[in-house]
């Protein structure tokens, strides 16, 4: 009776066996001699003539070999995944300011760019994000900020300070070990965990000081932007003799303000100015304080002025991006189709492409970015750091790739490095390149100065001026000196 039984199971019907083969497949045949070891060490291969122990029921050799393969295939699907180490989904945190409205549309649209990426090798996972908006003003509402976007699993945050939330911030990443990516202006200390998509104009304003020869100018600053720049003239200044007047307007509420300022330093025969603020201050700078005049009828008017560019508009990246973008629907996308793409919006776009590649090359190097070690709770006391934050960091400071700002690479403290910085010169005709700025070669002036057509610039030049004789207005004025047809 015994016998019969061990017989029946040793059998399986034509259909099982089918289903088995088309499911085993060529995994089958190579496992086949391992696994009839395996059940023979384990003293599974017996016969229907095999010796029975009371209390012990024996399998087949041929089911228990069944049961091994199933074991294998699911031990290698889940070996597989462990192996890999990396989750199919990557969760991103965002913090916006009220005044980054482009910036919020272009952090979702460059997500979307990359979710839709039809190519496997570089989409092997999908990003995610959680947006929550920052008061900057608000201590409470920086904190609650950070620990929702804590709390909720994020491996990363994308997002923008000023100087009020900036050190709450990065404490914050410091102690939680929160690698925060930010297209805001650099911090002047040496942080952890803060990634700058901005490149430091410190460099690029000396070497443009130079070129120029100014010895005697006045230096306009923001203090929302920090004293990087404001230290560095100083200090040439005392190396060089120069003769730098100083202000700050970054407290300024009241635009009449700047008329004032402009004001006080023509009365001191002050010509020159350099203007260290955002698009939007320099505007109400120059519309205040020349006569209500705009950046465009300072220049037609004769005006000098020299900025800096980090987009280059002749990239391909540049150019589709653009061409996609001016497609959006803006009740979806605010500030996108009708609105001048900001620089800070094309480094959003950017630190997309850096998040992006850092958690590729995890992924590559079979890191584990698991949220082990942590319970979400970003107050807790003692801080408890994500202990795969470093391998985070560590990866976006190894990121070189092409953006839109040109090539993004940073330095062991999460500075952008090797960057290439363009000089333009504004005329009444548009900008005009005239140079670029890198950290190797310093500025570079790649116009020619005989070529030019400044048809709106009277210097150095003759001009005939034809009128009509009509007293009182012109007459002619006789002098004892006069000679004939004076």
């Amino acid at each position: 009776m015994k016998c019969q039984r061990l017989k029946n199971c040793c059998e399986l019907t034509l259909a099982q066996q089918q289903q088995q083969q088309q499911q085993q497949h060529r995994l089958v045949l190579q496992l086949r001699w391992h696994t009839f070891n395996v059940a023979r060490v384990h003293g599974a291969a017996c016969s229907p003539s095999a010796t029975s122990v009371p209390g012990v029921h024996f399998t087949s050799r041929r089911k228990m070999w069944h049961r091994t393969i199933a074991t294998l295939l699911v031990f290698l699907y889940f070996g597989g995944d462990s192996l890999a180490g990396f989750p199919n989904q990557i969760s991103i945190g965002g913090l916006f300011m009220r005044s980054t409205v482009q910036e919020h549309s272009a952090f979702r649209f460059a997500v979307q760019l990359y979710n839709t990426n039809q190519n496997a090798t570089e989409k092997p996972f999908n990003l995610i994000y959680n947006v929550d908006n920052l008061e900057s003003s608000n201590s409470f509402s920086v904190t609650h900020a950070f620990c929702s976007q804590f709390s909720r699993g994020v491996y990363a945050i994308l997002g923008f300070y000023d100087r009020k939330s900036m050190n709450t911030l990065t404490s914050f990443c410091g102690a939680l070990h929160t690698s925060f990516i930010t297209p805001s202006f650099p911090i002047d200390a040496d942080v952890q965990f803060v990634i700058q998509m901005r490149p430091g104009l410190r460099g690029a304003v000396l070497s443009l000081l130079n070129h120029y020869k100014w010895e005697k100018f006045v230096y306009l600053y923001d203090t929302d932007r920090g004293f990087a720049i404001l230290q560095a003239i100083m200090e040439s200044a005392v190396a060089n003799n120069w003769q730098v007047t100083a202000r700050s307007v970054g407290n300024i509420v009241d635009p009449i303000e700047y008329r004032r300022i402009i004001e006080e330093m023509d009365r001191r025969q002050e010509k020159r100015f350099l203007i260290d603020c955002e698009v939007g201050r320099i505007n109400s700078i120059l519309e205040q304080g020349f006569s209500n005049m705009s950046l465009d009828r300072v220049t037609s008017g004769g005006a000098n002025i020299t900025g800096f560019q980090i987009i280059n508009p002749d990239s391909p990246i540049v150019q589709q991006f653009l061409q996609r973008w001016e497609r959006l629907d803006e009740r979806e996308f605010p500030e996108a189709k009708n609105t001048p793409l900001k620089y800070t919006s094309a480094l959003t776009h950017d630190a997309i492409l850096v998040i992006a590649e850092a958690f590729r090359y995890l992924r590559r190097q079979r890191v584990d970015v698991s949220r082990r070690g942590s319970a979400g709770d970003c107050l807790a006391n003692p801080a408890v750091p994500w202990s795969q934050g470093i391998d985070i960091e560590r990866a976006l400071k190894m990121v070189q790739v092409q953006g839109m700002t040109g090539n993004i690479q940073f330095d062991t403290f999460g500075r952008r490095s090797n960057y290439t910085i363009e000089v333009y010169e504004m005329k009444a005709a548009g900008p005009r390149k005239i140079g670029y700025w890198n950290e190797y070669q310093k500025f570079v002036y790649i116009m020619d100065p005989q070529v030019t057509n400044e048809s709106s610039s009277v210097e150095n030049r003759t001009i005939v001026v034809t009128t009509i004789m009509e007293a009182p207005y012109v007459m002619y004025k006789k002098t004892i000196y006069a000679e004939d047809g004076e």
